[in-house]
């Protein structure tokens, strides 16, 4: 069973993932709000999301403005696709806890709370990490974690996306590394496939953004999908159209 979408707002939609999902979304006819920071590095892609038809929201980070934001959209889903890089903690000259605490969960929990605060009865789906823990000593994974339980506790609808690494041949520069970790993580992957072990290549294969976004927009897009933490093997189903 799916429910019919109405209106979306994408944060993090200059991002890999996030500018597929304003894609999908638009070809699929549902009123988008892609949301982007003005002065952003990556502000070009406003004028590729108003040639999609898709409507732009040039909104500071700050509580008011992103509630007003939201207010004004009236989503009935809205995607938390934020994130921060190694190289962007380096170019600021930030410690990688500090920067990953600033955007992967501050960013996120101002999200969580402008939209408790205006559309309650929106689904939020948040783009989060395998390994994911609020407990973890990683940096990255802790962040993850403490913006899941934010997520969580919010008493928002909720879908909670696991994916392992996120790839493709037209990932950003930065992450190029990422693309070669990858690719020799799948191809390790499916020889275990062929041993047997066919569970543990779906769940930690890669997936790129036209797939995770294609995801990320059905699981909105179902009823049963709402209080559900999704690790990568279902994420790969529901890419192939088969949950």
């Amino acid at each position: 069973m799916t429910r019919h979408m109405r209106t979306a707002f994408v944060a993090g939609a200059t991002g890999y993932t996030g500018r597929e999902v304003v894609r999908q979304l638009r070809q699929q006819g549902v009123r988008t709000i892609a949301h982007v920071r003005p002065g952003s590095r990556a502000s070009g892609w406003a004028d590729a999301f108003r040639r999609w038809g898709a409507e732009v929201a040039e909104v500071a980070w700050e509580p008011e403005a992103l509630r007003g934001a939201i207010e004004v959209a009236r989503p009935d889903a809205v995607f938390s696709l934020i994130g921060t890089t190694r190289a962007r903690a380096k170019r600021e000259a930030l410690q990688e806890a500090d920067i990953y605490d600033a955007v992967d969960y501050r960013l996120h929990a101002m999200l969580v709370d402008a939209v408790s605060a205006t559309c309650p009865g929106a689904r939020l789906v948040y783009l989060s990490s395998m390994g994911a823990d609020a407990s973890s000593r990683n940096p990255y994974l802790a962040a993850r974690g403490r913006a899941e339980r934010k997520l969580v506790e919010s008493g928002l609808p909720w879908t909670i996306a696991r994916p392992s690494f996120i790839s493709g041949p037209d990932r950003d520069r930065p992450r190029r590394m990422e693309r070669v970790s990858a690719v020799v993580a799948d191809r390790l992957l499916g020889v275990a496939g062929i041993f047997g072990a066919a569970g543990l290549r779906e769940r930690y294969r890669s997936i790129d953004n036209v797939a995770l976004a294609s995801a990320l927009i059905a699981a909105a897009l179902n009823p049963a999908f709402a209080g559900e933490t999704l690790p990568g093997e279902a994420l790969q189903r529901l890419a192939a159209g088969q949950a």
